[in-house]
């Protein structure tokens, strides 16, 4: 409207699945996805694996197997530190 000339600013809130504390590497690569504006199923597609995977590894349900580690290295952009068990 030519009368209003408010504007508003505010930072955008953080997402609640965005992790606070990266300890897994579930955390890692659900960080990574949500930074770059992903799906899971589009992050599946990259690596190379079912949906189902990518959301067991966010979940800490399991971790990714030796075929898939290379790939999950080049989405994360650098190899995380090794993780206590």
């Amino acid at each position: 409207m030519p009368f209003c000339d408010l504007v508003l600013r505010a930072t955008k809130p953080v997402d609640r699945a965005y992790p606070t504390e990266i300890r897994t590497l579930g955390d890692h690569m659900r960080k990574r996805r949500l930074d770059l504006g992903l799906l899971q199923r589009e992050v599946a597609l990259r690596i190379g694996v079912d949906v189902t995977s990518v959301n067991n590894w966010e979940r800490g349900r399991a971790s990714p197997n030796l075929r898939a580690i290379p790939a999950v290295i080049r989405f994360l952009g650098y190899t995380p530190p090794p993780m206590a068990t």
